[in-house]
Parts: C-alpha cells; structure tokens; sequence
C-alpha cells in the first residue's frame, strides 16, 4: 500500500501552491480524505494526483504533427 500524500506533497507533484491544492479539495476536485479529530489533517491518495490530470488532459483534434495550427497559419 502507497503512503497518501500531504497537502505540501501533492502540491510539489501537481507544481501548485498547497493553497490550490486545499482549493481543489474543497471543491471536490481532488479526491482526499480527513483523518483526525475536528478537521483533522487532509491525506490524498497518490492515485488521485494521476485520476486529476487524467481529466484535465485534452486530447488534439489531429492525430499527426504539424497539423491543424500550421495548416491555419498557411492561409
């Protein structure tokens, strides 16, 4: 079993202040959990760093190099 990641760890992976990465937490966008009493210390899980970027990844329209941007600027 992996180690989940600080606040501070998971902000040197994602290259992020750790106030992004509360940001994100807070907004459920970066799966996490709370252990502790009250509101306890934020642990994230490593696999939840790659599911994030996995969703922000956009795929190109074009599956060669050199395709649509330098069509374009042809014209």
């Amino acid at each position: 079993m992996t180690p989940s990641l600080t606040v501070k760890e998971a902000a040197t992976c994602l290259r992020l202040s750790p106030a992004a990465v509360y940001g994100l937490c807070a907004a459920k966008l970066l799966r996490h959990q709370r252990v502790g009493v009250g509101r306890g210390k934020i642990l994230i899980p490593p696999d939840a760093i790659d599911e994030y970027l996995a969703r922000g990844t956009v795929r190109s329209a074009e599956s060669h190099p050199g395709g649509f941007l330098f069509s374009a600027a042809r014209k």
